[in-house]
Formats: C-alpha cells, structure tokens, sequence
C-alpha cells in the first residue's frame, strides 16, 4: 500500500488484514502495532533496493571514485524522491531509534570506498565528507517544499536533482582537499 502511495497514517489494520486475508488480531499478534508492521515492511523494501543498488555500483567499479560517489548519491536521492513516503518513514526511523546508518539505502561502505580514494585515507575527512552528505541529503528531501519556495530549487524535479548532487560531489572533493 505505501509502495503504491498510499500514506501511512492514511492506512488502518483493516486495510492490512483484508489485503493479507488475515484476521485484525494477526497484526497486533506479530507486530504488536500497525506502526510495527510499517517498519518491518519498509526495513524489507530498503533492504531489496540496497541489494539492488550494491549490484549497479559493482558495475561502476570501473569509474573515477567521484563519478562512482555522483553515481551512488544520484541512485539514492532518485530513489528517495520516486519513493517519498518510504523515504521519509526510513530517514526518520533511523534518526529516531539511532540506528547509526547516516545514508539511506546504503551502508557507509559504498560512500567511504570512494571518500577513502579521493581523501587517501584520512578518515577525519571520510567520516565528515560522509556526514555532510547524509545531512545535504535527508535536508533537501526533508525540507523540499520550503526550499522550492525560497530558493526555486524543485526536489521533485530530476534535472536539479542531479545537477544538486553534482554539484555537492564537486564541492566535497574540491573544498579543502
């Protein structure tokens, strides 16, 4: 149901039980609450499109690290927004229950193998490198209607997107290098 855009809040037990066939009380038997089962199942959602973004970032193995790190970052923020909802449920989970994951959609591993290239190792600059871009990104998604209002910038919109994470790569590898 979230996957076809329906909103969280906007879905009840009921909607769940007769989607699954199931009596109400499966629910609260497995999952104790409705927002239990929400998690489970986004957690299962992103746990399909981290696997399937591991495969596409081996193909780009081939690529300079900042073109593999523009890769990865384009491939998470499109999917953040074709998936706002799942996006928004995941982001703020993990702030909430300090998962200690920074990226959505993928481990710190992806993001650090290219820091660590472009930064030789120094872990200072991987850890705040990796840290501004969890921060740009979870901001700009979370705040885009405020931000399309006061500086024109359209999350929604593909072209910014990309010429945004373009240009974050630039400014990351660029700014005190």
């Amino acid at each position: 149901m979230i996957c076809e855009g329906k909103k969280p809040s906007e879905i009840t037990v009921k909607d769940i039980t007769e989607g699954a066939e199931l009596g109400n009380g499966m629910v609260n038997y497995h999952f104790q609450s409705k927002d239990n089962l929400i998690r489970v199942a986004i957690k299962k959602v992103m746990g399909c499109a981290t696997r399937k973004l591991g495969e596409k970032i081996r193909a780009k193995e081939i690529v300079s690290p900042a073109e593999r790190l523009s890769f990865i970052l384009k491939q998470v923020i499109n999917f953040i927004a074709d998936n706002p909802e799942i996006s928004k449920i995941a982001i703020l989970d993990d702030l909430e229950n300090n998962q200690g994951t920074a990226h959505l959609l993928s481990s710190e591993e992806s993001y650090n193998k290219c820091l660590k290239e472009v930064f030789n190792n120094d872990m200072h600059k991987v850890w705040t490198k990796n840290y501004l871009i969890a921060g740009y990104i979870n901001y700009i998604f979370l705040k885009a209607e405020n931000i399309k209002k006061e500086m024109g910038f359209d999350f929604y919109n593909k072209e910014q997107r990309e010429n945004a994470i373009e240009n974050l790569v630039k400014e990351l590898i660029n700014c005190n290098k």
